[in-house]
């Protein structure tokens, strides 16, 4: 320590203005990498881990794709509406299933005016447990609403306040689906079934609203038909298309566990795709959304790795500076017994000394930097913004990594210069200097 301060005040008499220079590169570098590592960090967590924080969610239906790439669903199909509760008590890591037949309801009347929906699902009372969104006013559905076909409808937040002004005036408001034209007795009327509004649940993530095609407004599937001995039939009919949730994260692992839930239940040749995506097909967005998060999270690195290395240059110039004012001293120290080993270990502790010296100062730099620069990020994400957690910090894994990458780099270029200095012979250097 004490021969690295008497460099270290030596360098700075004679160049302040280079040591100094140098020590600020270092520090600007180590806080940029530490900054963009972090950023990449954050940006996977927030935008694609958070879609299966809970596991992973995945359609299933008894049927295959067409040519054209769309679902073809078989009818009549080999599986019956016990398929949910078979998958929840065969799959081990399969906790929530449920039916799913998309209604394209391009319109709902809400106190005589029509405004158009997104999306809206017929299902059953374990469709909010999938996407993990809860009531937050009203009540949920239950398993009496759907085995009953009540005519009760669950409405997202945003929709609920469309409609109605706020969550809790939509609770008790009748909606009605586009009714049809009938004709009695040479006059025509509208039919129009009414649904009471009974819940209100939470908004999606926009991300997960966009990669499953989560439903604005659900109802139970039962309520578009009586309820009677007929029933059964038509809800085995239906049961050919459902959503699952399972523990797991990986996607081929969930599928690989439903196909053999099917075939021990439903015979080897029952047709089966899985996929993760939308009701009626793969969604390219999620797909989209994670390669441009990791191309994101490769440039900021590759960037922030550049400028350490353009930054550590200062301290290869030091320390070539160094070996060549040093030559005859080193080449007195090799002839007095000093070996090549603890030469280079003098110059590799003397460039490591002053890394650490411009890392302390960049860590230092990153974290007053944090807020400001990490803060930035939610613009990149545009819609996504309100998902990102507003306390965004500097990531340890990302601190860690700078500070070694830092070491490293310092530690290298500041090592080649003694090779050159141990270059020649002893009695050589001594006489030319």
């Amino acid at each position: 320590m004490k021969k690295f301060l008497s460099l270290l005040v030596r360098h700075w008499i004679k160049t302040p203005v280079k040591v100094s220079l140098t020590l600020l590169a270092i520090a600007l570098g180590s806080a940029i990498l530490i900054l963009s590592i972090s950023a990449g960090i954050i940006l996977e967590n927030e935008v694609v881990s958070g879609m299966n924080e809970k596991g992973v969610i995945v359609y299933a239906a008894n049927g295959k794709w067409s040519s054209y790439g769309e679902l073809e669903q078989k009818r009549t199909g080999d599986w019956d509406s016990s398929i949910y509760d078979i998958l929840k008590s065969d799959g081990a890591s399969i906790s929530e299933a449920a039916l799913i037949v998309p209604f394209p309801l391009p319109e709902i009347y809400v106190n005589g005016k029509s405004y158009k929906i997104r999306n809206t699902m017929g299902t059953d009372h374990s469709y909010l447990d999938v996407f993990s969104l809860d009531i937050i006013q009203g009540v949920s559905m239950t398993e009496k609403d759907y085995m009953s076909g009540f005519k009760k409808i669950w409405l997202s937040e945003d929709t609920a306040i469309i409609f109605f002004g706020s969550a809790e005036a939509a609770i008790g408001q009748y909606v009605s689906p586009p009714g049809k034209e009938i004709e009695k007795e040479s006059r025509k009327r509208a039919l129009l079934t009414k649904y009471i509004v009974a819940g209100v649940y939470e908004n999606p993530t926009e991300i997960a609203r966009r990669s499953y095609g989560i439903a604005d407004v659900i109802f139970p599937v039962t309520s578009f038909f009586p309820v009677s001995e007929k029933g059964k039939g038509v809800l085995d009919y239906l049961a050919g298309r459902i959503v699952v949730k399972s523990d797991f994260n990986s996607v081929d692992t969930v599928e690989s566990e439903i196909s053999q839930i099917v075939k021990n239940n439903y015979g080897e040749y029952s047709p089966l795709i899985v996929w993760e995506g939308k009701p009626n097909g793969f969604s390219t967005y999620m797909d989209e959304l994670r390669r441009a998060v990791s191309v994101f999270t490769v440039s900021v690195n590759i960037l922030g790795i550049v400028i350490l290395l353009t930054s550590s240059l200062g301290i290869f110039s030091i320390m070539v500076v160094e070996a060549l004012g040093r030559r005859r001293e080193i080449a007195l120290e090799r002839s007095l017994g000093a070996s090549r080993l603890q030469v280079i270990r003098e110059f590799w502790s003397w460039s490591i000394m002053l890394t650490l010296l411009g890392t302390t100062a960049g860590v230092i730099l990153a974290f007053l930097l944090a807020e400001s620069v990490l803060g930035n990020i939610t613009p990149l994400l545009g819609e996504f913004a309100e998902n990102m957690n507003p306390e965004v910090a500097i990531q340890l894994p990302a601190l860690l990594s700078g500070i070694i990458l830092t070491i490293l780099c310092g530690g290298i270029l500041g090592l080649l210069p003694a090779f050159a200095a141990l270059r020649g012979n002893i009695a050589d250097t001594l006489r030319e200097i």
